[in-house]
């Protein structure tokens, strides 16, 4: 799924205020990679991040994000 980020920040010429990327995960290794030339963090402390991002997800759609039963999955229709 292709998708399109925004920035409105204005010390930014109009014309790289978007930016384009065809996985999530090509967006988050960009904000990894952006966060460490800032120098805000350390790349093993992003990584370590977004590994346990990923494991909380992971955790989440498999114990919480899950259909009530069958019926709500596939509805089926008798009219």
């Amino acid at each position: 799924m292709t998708f399109t980020v925004t920035s409105n920040a204005q010390n930014l010429p109009a014309d790289k205020r978007s930016r384009t990327f065809a996985r999530f995960s090509d967006a988050a290794t960009e904000v990894v990679d952006a966060r460490i030339y800032l120098g805000y963090h350390f790349r093993f402390a992003d990584t370590a991040a977004r590994e346990q991002g990923l494991r909380v997800a992971k955790w989440t759609f498999t114990h919480v994000l899950k259909p009530i039963d069958d019926e709500v999955r596939s509805p089926t229709r008798s009219n």
